[in-house]
């Protein structure tokens, strides 16, 4: 397997965002030439995993051709089949054996029975399962998205004990939240966190060794009403929550990426 971490301590780790979705793609290029961390790459589909693997080359030709210094950067693509794409998804799942294999983590993968009705239940129970299934075998990290459907999820989980779940951007009940952290499931706090008292209420609860940041971007700040959707969002996302945690912002960027670097090293 390639080698997923780097030597640079000092950069900043966004552990959920969707590099595939920028446009134009110059653009995201010259923020990348900037950039100082490990950006993790989810994909919502066999295309979008494609597009992220052509982004990861970009940044290695780059350095290769003197426009980046190396280690400064590095972007990190996940295999998964998001609950709005899973009634698309392929009847043979079997198909995706192949790209399951090649991501080191499975990511975005999950239900959602709040702003995907149309793709069915029973559907993006058969696509999420496929992949827990994979992630129990192979014993890896699984970024799970689980919009009104916390509590389905959280019994289903218990079916793969080796499967590794790393929750995305929970905004749901908090008993099955504090069930989850007792499980020791990774939560990744974004750009939500600081504009909701509910989202606050989870992050004090949060075992503090769980706790890694992410932007969800380029969409998820303008959807909040913000205008940042570039990749350094993470830097506020970081301040945020050192504010909200009380932390000195070097502490609690230094909690996050060892908490990120046990996953992905």
């Amino acid at each position: 397997m390639k080698n997923l971490c780097f030597n640079n301590e000092t950069g900043y780790i966004d552990f959920h965002t969707h590099l595939d979705w920028y446009n134009p793609e110059d653009e995201l290029i010259s923020q990348l030439k900037t950039f100082n961390g490990i950006i993790v790459a989810a994909s919502c589909d066999d295309k979008s995993f494609g597009k992220n693997l052509q982004l990861e080359q970009s940044v290695i030709h780059l350095e290769e051709s003197g426009e980046l210094t190396p280690g400064t950067v590095k972007i990190l693509p996940t295999f998964g089949i998001h609950p709005m794409n899973a009634a698309k998804a392929s009847s043979n799942l079997s198909v995706y054996d192949s790209y399951c294999r090649q991501s080191f983590m499975i990511g975005e993968i999950g239900m959602d029975f709040c702003w995907y009705k149309d793709a069915p239940e029973a559907r993006q129970e058969e696509v999420f399962r496929y992949f827990l299934q994979h992630c129990h075998e192979s014993k890896k990290y699984c970024v799970i998205h689980t919009k009104d459907a916390e509590e389905k999820i959280c019994r289903i989980l218990e079916e793969y004990p080796d499967a590794k779940p790393i929750i995305h951007w929970y905004d749901g009940p908090e008993d099955v939240f504090k069930e989850m952290c007792r499980r020791n499931y990774y939560q990744t706090f974004g750009c939500q966190t600081i504009r909701s008292k509910s989202i606050q209420q989870l992050l004090q609860i949060t075992p503090k060794n769980l706790i890694l940041c992410e932007t969800d971007n380029p969409s998820s700040e303008p959807w909040l009403g913000g205008t940042d959707n570039s990749i350094f969002l993470i830097q506020r996302i970081y301040k945020d929550l050192a504010s909200l945690l009380k932390m000195n912002l070097d502490d609690l960027k230094k909690m996050v990426n060892q908490n990120a670097r046990k996953i992905i090293c």
